[in-house]
């Protein structure tokens, strides 16, 4: 459908597309109890029904948005190239030629959604690549070691699209500048991007009761360089995760649509803010980048090794300097321990991470196999993640959505 749009561009059609891209479409199944929550088609129209997402294959980001509006006729072939794909039903395809109805679907793999509108207006389907209304901006960062896993794992994730290379806009910060380089596609192109470098080294050593990697000084620096970006200014929210984190961004726009607004961080793990998946709100990270000097205390302490080891209040890692520093500041937190992360050190101490119980991410997967595995499984466990989502009470219309707003 894109490429006959495309093709037909000279026809009246006016198409804004990002030059120097290229696109694909992905189908997904989705189950009966999903496409009932999530589709409506005035017109009593039924039957199964499937999403479409449009995938951007771009080096630096995934595109927002682009529309294509044409002439009768172009609705009529959109209608039969749809059901020749078998995209929808055939008389899904009759519903949006003469009811005028709407597909929409909201993202479990952090793609943006095709929709597929018929405009009575203009006598056309206009089909549109855009955020569902409400759904929340996100920039998504990593810290790369340049050397082991992390740069084959970020490569081969780069390659697919997904982790923090399905937000609407990422950046990966390293010691240096490296070049991430991904598997070539069938074509035989590669996408590449460059590391942003913080400078210093990335060598840690471990401390505290847990034996923790005394990080904070290298995530300060990392802070620092975020905010002389000031990438986070453009989007909603700010998220930091781990190479070896399998994140799902479309999951949480869906879980950030009803969070507090202000200056206010996601809390994942009942022991505290942990490191794989850390949410900040563009207020927060404001808040944080106006004020570093008063985080300087908490500094002190998580760098301090001169303690008994079962002192927790010293010598511990760049989350909970993150926490402490953000409560310094003022900064309120959510609590989203049933939908934001499963990871081993909040819980799953036996080290098997269930990654089909329906949250946003799950922690640690070093291996690119095992990271695919569990990824997959939770794209499969969509169902789980919506009926969580539907039980929630201050997930439904008309919640309150303070979700244990902490001061």
């Amino acid at each position: 459908i894109l490429a006959q749009a495309w093709q037909q561009r000279d026809r009246g059609l006016a198409a804004r597309l990002p030059a120097g891209m290229s696109y694909q479409v992905v189908l997904q199944e989705m189950p009966p109890p999903l496409a009932h929550d999530q589709h409506n088609f005035p017109g009593g129209t039924s039957g199964s029904l499937r999403s479409v997402a449009a995938v951007s294959t771009a080096e630096q980001r995934p595109f927002r948005r682009m529309s294509f509006f044409g002439s009768s006729s172009w609705e009529a072939q959109v209608a039969k190239a749809i059901a020749a794909l078998g995209l929808l039903a055939g008389a899904l395809a009759v519903a949006l030629g003469s009811h005028g109805g709407q597909l929409s679907a909201l993202s479990n793999i952090g793609g943006d959604f095709l929709m597929v509108r018929p405009n009575e207006e203009r006598g056309s389907v206009g089909i549109e690549v855009s955020r569902s209304p409400g759904q929340a901006s996100l920039w998504c960062f990593s810290l790369m070691l340049p050397f082991g896993y992390e740069p084959s794992l970020l490569a081969a994730q780069l390659s697919r699209g997904v982790g923090i290379f399905g937000c609407s806009e990422y950046s990966i910060f390293s010691n240096d500048t490296y070049t991430l380089r991904s598997k070539p596609s069938a074509d035989g192109r590669s996408k590449e991007l460059i590391t942003l470098p913080i400078g210093g080294t990335l060598d840690v050593k471990l401390g505290g009761k847990w034996g923790t990697a005394m990080n904070t000084d290298i995530f300060i620096r990392v802070w620092a360089a975020v905010f002389l970006l000031g990438k986070f200014k453009r989007h909603d929210w700010t998220v930091k995760a781990d190479p070896d984190t399998v994140f799902l961004p479309g999951r949480l726009q869906q879980l950030l649509a009803l969070e507090p607004r202000g200056a206010v961080y996601v809390n994942n793990c009942k022991f505290g803010l942990h490191g794989p998946l850390e949410v900040l709100s563009k207020q927060a990270v404001q808040v944080y980048a106006d004020n570093p000097a008063k985080c300087d205390g908490v500094r002190d302490a998580a760098m301090d090794t001169t303690h008994p080891l079962d002192d927790e209040d010293h010598a511990f890692g760049e989350d909970q300097f993150l926490r402490e520093c953000l409560a310094q500041l003022g900064v309120r937190h959510v609590n989203e321990f049933d939908f934001l992360l499963s990871e081993k050190a909040c819980g799953f101490w036996s080290g098997h991470v269930p990654c089909g119980d329906g949250k946003v991410a799950f922690h640690p997967f070093k291996d690119e196999k095992q990271y695919f595995e569990c990824f997959s499984t939770a794209v499969a466990a969509a169902p789980t993640w919506v009926s969580a989502m539907a039980s929630s009470p201050r997930h439904v219309e008309g919640g309150s959505g303070e979700g244990g707003l902490t001061a």
